[in-house]
């Protein structure tokens, strides 16, 4: 070997030498060199209330839509929408002049029915008379009480037909059931009511409601009537006002196709009047304690989709994924990936580092 290579050669020979003892010293101050203590905690498991947020809206207690009764032509609309009405104040007008010739026309028929039967009452008392002198036989005198009886059937039905004529005259005006607030008029003058067009729609203007629709297995677990703390519209700006413990009702009846019930609950007189029918609103429901195993949000390793912690054992610590459920602000549910009790490190940075170990291996 010339005597420039054997000199390579011896170098490379020393300089490998040394990176294996440098490697091996290395290894050999990491295992005595004391990491890093850190502090641990134990996963715990908390006792919450079960609550629960639906979104609702308010609606008006009382709320109507009234229809024609008749067909006629419209002849005045004296309301708009937003107009605020007293109850028997007339919304709209129809041409009544049909009804009001079938008023006459049966009024009419009940006087000459009358006649007929005046004149029938009559003959009956002189049939009477007669009788008694002997001058009729019995066979006269039941044919005058027939025709006595017949007379005082057709005044019955001709007074039920007056009373039917009236009434359909009286449907020629739609008048206000309630106090309340037209939210919309469906015809204009000239238009053609028939009957079950809808004309008006009216809502009561005193009360309100709030009303949610939650699933049918929660609704049975609420009961009949929980307590309900309902969150009320606020302006913009300001802090939203709350009604605590507030007597809700479950309606016992699910909706088939979105296997929802109805919860509603009733606002206070002075509280309906500060809002309008729609607004949207929170009610929030409270249910059993429930268990749960959590952990502060401190102690968790979040590294893209991977959740972790760093559980203690020992000497050391080892990383651990876990499956994350609600979160509760300075803790989490843990669903799964932890027993109650074990202790994780809660600086996951430093409980990382190489060789770092729990301080004492307490809880703090």
């Amino acid at each position: 070997m010339p005597p420039f290579a054997a000199l390579v050669w011896r170098s490379a020979v020393v300089l490998l030498a040394g990176a294996i003892l440098w490697g091996a010293t290395r290894d050999a101050l990491a295992q005595t060199t004391p990491g890093p203590e850190v502090q641990v905690t134990a996963a715990q498991l908390l006792k919450i209330g079960q609550g629960l947020d639906w979104d609702g809206a308010l609606q008006p207690v009382r709320q109507s839509t009234l229809a024609a009764q008749t067909q006629a032509r419209v002849l005045a609309v004296k309301v708009h929408a937003g107009d605020r009405v007293r109850a028997g104040q007339v919304l709209v007008s129809l041409d009544n002049r049909e009804a009001a010739a079938g008023v006459s026309q049966a009024n009419a028929q009940e006087a000459q029915v009358q006649a007929a039967l005046d004149e029938a009452r009559a003959g009956n008392s002189r049939s009477k008379s007669l009788l008694q002198q002997g001058f009729i036989s019995q066979a006269a005198m039941d044919a005058a009480n027939a025709q006595l009886r017949q007379a005082e059937a057709q005044r019955s039905q001709a007074g039920a037909g007056s009373t039917l004529r009236q009434l359909a005259s009286s449907y020629s005006s739609l008048v206000a059931p309630y106090d309340g607030v037209v939210t919309a008029v469906m015809v204009e003058q000239g238009d053609l009511a028939a009957p079950g067009r809808p004309l008006v729609e009216l809502h009561g203007s005193e009360r309100l409601r709030a009303v949610a629709y939650v699933p049918a297995s929660v609704a049975l677990a609420l009961g009949p009537q929980p307590q309900v703390t309902v969150v009320l519209p606020a302006p913009v700006g300001t802090v939203a006002r709350r009604l605590e413990a507030v007597a809700g009702t479950v309606v016992p009846s699910a909706d088939p196709s979105s296997a929802t019930v109805e919860l509603r609950v009733d606002l206070p007189t002075d509280e309906s009047r500060r809002f309008l029918p729609g607004q949207r609103i929170k009610l929030h429901t409270s249910g059993a304690a429930e268990s749960m195993l959590v952990i502060p949000r401190a102690a968790l390793l979040v590294r893209g989709e991977l959740q972790a912690v760093y559980v203690a054992t020992p000497e050391r610590f080892v990383l651990r994924a876990l499956r994350l459920g609600r979160d509760l602000g300075e803790r989490v549910e843990v669903l799964a990936g932890l027993r109650e009790g074990e202790k994780i490190a809660l600086d996951p940075v430093r409980a990382g580092l190489s060789n770092a170990r729990p301080a004492n291996g307490q809880a703090k």
